[in-house]
């Protein structure tokens, strides 16, 4: 197997692309609770301190990982239309599973350590 053949079979496999995304995204929103139960936990055992740059170097982490997400799953098109289109549906997802995300982090973090 070469090189080439080897990048085209990553690339395509029994997965479709809609699933790749679907499991991106959650695996993307799943990992917001997961993020603040471990720095929650990190804090309260005072192995870190959560400053309000360390909140906004994990956000801005996460805005990269949708961002990569979106590159790298949302399919190419011709039509600038689509594409806009494909954009703003993705932002609206994305931001929506992102609040169910805080959502549970926030319960998450009651449920583990207490109010």
């Amino acid at each position: 197997m070469t090189a080439q053949d080897l990048g085209s079979t990553t690339r395509s496999g029994p997965m479709s692309a809609g699933s790749r995304l679907v499991l991106s995204v959650l695996s993307w929103a799943a990992s917001i609770p997961a993020l603040n139960v471990l720095l929650g936990g990190l804090e309260r055992r005072q192995a870190l301190t959560l400053t309000g740059t360390a909140v906004a170097l994990v956000a801005a982490a996460l805005l990269l990982w949708a961002g990569l997400i979106y590159w790298w799953q949302v399919p190419a098109t011709r039509s600038i239309a689509r594409r806009i289109t494909y954009f703003i549906a993705y932002v609206a997802v994305t931001a929506l599973l992102g609040l169910i995300g805080l959502w549970a982090a926030f319960w998450a973090t009651v449920a583990i350590y207490g109010l």
